[in-house]
């Protein structure tokens, strides 16, 4: 005699009954013929489940998404509130991290006033940064020259404020293409694999063993014009590898990660994967890279520069300003001291920066 379960007493609270969806708890293969002596004996039973809840099912997650729901969108929805989170969003616990560190509030503060006097050098000085009188070489501190002259008559104060404009936006330019293109193709090669991956590693690794200013002084000297664009794009060409190598890592660690596997199952499609799970995932460690970037490359730029190779010589730099310096160092070493000093400072600030926003981070447990 066939027996029809009953379920009117199983409905799981708070949820609508579905029809269309049957969980099958575990019982043996052979059930015992005829009706149960009591409820608790039946040994299979159909409960109608149309989302899942742990703390009603014993503790064991049991997922099944409607027919309507697009593939990952629950997933999606689900996963900001996974085991092991805290529910507030990763950025979130990085600010009330950083908002309680004074090392961040002055180096934000240094930022924003260096990018001020980047942006609008006008503010701190009116006078032209071309505008030099012989008669004024190597002249003292005075109102008229707050920081003295250089040997050629010009005022030290605006060569090293109009400077920044040049270092700056090359800082911020190249750090900006190079974090762009070293995370597209580390996030390709670590999520597509295969061929991909191994010919993007074999492309890395050969500008990588490129020396950054090796590179750039031989074809800095190749290159028929220099301007501020082209030497961005000659330090993107030559540094975008060390980004390239940690979004690679970033995306191979995330790709392995359960709910990556379960949105391919779900049938979402890879940019679907890539730009709600992956982008999200590495978005922590391109920051603290494109951060401390900003400072290793107005390094450079100072660098070459320095060796006049780098912008053209009526652009104001402090490459070119400590390059002036150097042959006066020993008469007159505020010359050199001043820019230098400028550069170490907004290098050093940007360092410290992305050394506070990586601990910030680091501490997280969980990427989403």
């Amino acid at each position: 005699m066939s027996h029809t379960p009953d379920t009117s007493q199983l409905d799981l609270p708070g949820h609508a009954t579905s029809p269309a969806v049957l969980l099958q708890l575990p019982g043996p293969a052979n059930p015992p013929a005829g009706p149960p002596a009591n409820p608790s004996d039946k040994q299979e039973r159909a409960v109608p489940v149309p989302w899942y809840e742990p703390d009603q099912l014993g503790g064991v997650e049991h997922y099944v998404a409607p027919d309507s729901a697009e593939p990952g969108e629950e997933l999606d929805s689900r996963s900001q509130d996974a085991p092991g989170t805290t529910g507030k969003p990763l950025f979130g616990q990085a600010w009330s991290r950083l908002r309680r560190q004074p090392s961040f509030w002055f180096t934000l503060a240094a930022t924003s006033f260096i990018g001020l006097v980047a942006a609008w050098p006008s503010l701190f000085t009116s006078n032209d940064p071309r505008r030099c009188l012989l008669a004024n070489s190597r002249a003292a501190m005075s109102p008229e020259f707050p920081l003295g002259a250089d040997f050629l008559g010009c005022d030290i104060l605006t060569t090293v404020i109009y400077g920044a404009r040049a270092s700056v936006s090359v800082g911020l330019l190249a750090a900006l293409t190079t974090t762009l293109l070293g995370a597209a193709l580390g996030v390709a090669a670590g999520y597509f694999g295969g061929w991909i991956d191994a010919l993007i590693s074999r492309i890395t690794d050969t500008f990588f063993a490129i020396p950054l200013i090796l590179g750039a002084i031989v074809a800095m000297q190749v290159v028929e014009r220099r301007s501020v664009l082209t030497l961005v794009a000659i330090l993107t060409v030559f540094g975008w590898t060390g980004t390239a190598r940690i979004a690679r890592s970033a995306t191979i660690e995330t790709g392995v990660k359960d709910y990556i596997a379960a949105a391919r199952t779900l049938g979402a499609r890879h940019s679907r994967i890539l730009l709600t799970h992956i982008v999200p995932n590495i978005a922590a460690p391109v920051i603290v890279v494109i951060t401390m970037a900003i400072g290793g490359l107005i390094a450079a730029e100072a660098a070459l520069s320095f060796l006049n190779v780098g912008l053209p010589p009526d652009v104001p730099s402090w490459g070119k300003a400590i390059s002036d310096g150097k042959t006066v160092l020993k008469v007159n070493p505020g010359i050199l001291l001043w820019p230098a000093g400028a550069l170490t400072f907004t290098v050093l600030n940007f360092l410290v920066l992305g050394d506070v926003i990586r601990n910030a981070l680091g501490a997280q447990e969980t990427f989403r």
